[in-house]
């Protein structure tokens, strides 16, 4: 089964609007989502390509915290420890053949959650979602199905005003991983989702030691810290491994930092 790279998920204690706000600033065409009413959680929305960055808040405690969906409940724990990427998320047309692979694979997973969104115009969003049940510190990514093939669902986004031209024909080309254990973590993901082969390296600073593998058209790479202080160990000591950096080609014209997340 392949999957391809849908979205990043960006936690923040801010209302979703100010996100969308803040990358207005920079000259770029964010949007107010919606609300999941029965998450308790809300959302804004800039397109990059065929993928997105979704900036998720909660929206009303008492129905987050009750909420059985993973991705609400880390956002639940770690909004906590503070503001920062969260979550990466992968696409498939075919979300209960995935699920069925897992299964072969060894790996349990959650019954497929049904999420829905209403949008700003009153309208209901509707797609799939595949957890993996044994996820140690929400390490690994999640999967969803959009119920609809990429280009008609682009086609749909642009008729509705919600593609931003200037980053149409870009796309996210890495999105930077801090990890204890560099190698150990690319292992782990490619156990789950058809991954290349592992690329160690260490970084041009030599700072970090890497791990990289591509996953449909998109880098992650898991960087480990050679060094006791820096951006890397940071992300560790306060968030655990977390996503903390996102890599666009072509690139932004300035590095965007927002809700301690780096954009560029």
């Amino acid at each position: 089964m392949n999957v391809t790279l849908d979205h990043i998920v960006h936690f923040i204690n801010a209302e979703p609007a100010a996100a969308a706000s803040k990358w207005r600033d920079h000259g770029y065409k964010a949007i107010t989502g919606g609300s999941h009413e029965n998450w308790g959680t809300y959302n804004s929305l800039l397109y990059i390509g065929h993928s997105y960055l979704e900036f998720l808040s909660i929206e009303k405690d008492h129905i987050a915290l009750s909420t059985d969906n993973p991705l609400i409940k880390q956002l639940t724990e770690e909004i906590r420890l503070g503001e920062g990427i969260g979550q990466i998320c992968f696409r498939t047309n075919n979300i209960e053949e995935l699920q069925s692979e897992l299964t072969e694979k060894g790996f349990e997973t959650f019954p497929i959650f049904d999420g829905s969104r209403k949008r700003a115009d009153g309208s209901i969003l509707s797609w799939k979602m595949l957890f993996i049940k044994e996820d140690p510190d929400y390490k690994y990514p999640f999967f969803i199905d959009w119920g609809m093939e990429d280009d008609k669902r682009l086609e749909v986004l642009r008729q509705q005003g919600l593609i931003d031209e200037k980053l149409a024909a870009k796309k996210i080309e890495a999105v930077y991983i801090a990890s204890k254990d560099c190698e150990k973590s690319a292992s782990a993901w490619q156990e789950i989702t058809p991954a290349s082969g592992v690329d160690i390296y260490i970084s041009h600073d030599r700072k970090e030691k890497r791990a990289s593998i591509v996953i449909g058209s998109v880098n992650i790479i898991f960087c480990q810290p050679l060094y006791e202080n820096g951006r890397t160990m940071e992300v560790l000591r306060k968030r655990g491994e977390k996503p903390f950096a996102v890599q666009l080609t072509p690139s932004l014209e300035k590095e965007i930092w927002l809700y301690e997340g780096l954009y560029f």
